[in-house]
């Protein structure tokens, strides 16, 4: 499985990752909106398949192929899988 940083011109480069870390601390409608934003760059990426996937296996945070922490959860829990840990560390 490819790291996200080795994917080819990922839409969310292109506009700075702070969109797909939303700041759980304020959740109003402007954490909505960016959720909002986010999920919507994702949809018109190339890689969104393989970055859910990315995310789903290794990410407890942020927005990674259009899906949130709690969708990736969800995920998880039905496939029965569990986060892998970062082997770099």
């Amino acid at each position: 499985m490819r790291e996200p940083h080795e994917f080819e011109v990922p839409l969310c480069a292109q506009v700075g990752g702070d969109l797909f870390f939303p700041d759980q601390e304020n959740e109003g409608k402007l954490v909505r909106i960016n959720i909002a934003a986010a999920k919507s760059i994702c949809r018109n990426c190339q890689h969104i398949t393989e970055c859910a996937e990315w995310g789903i296996r290794k990410e407890q945070h942020g927005i990674w192929g259009g899906l949130t922490g709690h969708e990736r959860r969800q995920i998880r829990r039905q496939r029965n899988i569990k986060l892998e840990e970062d082997k770099s560390a």
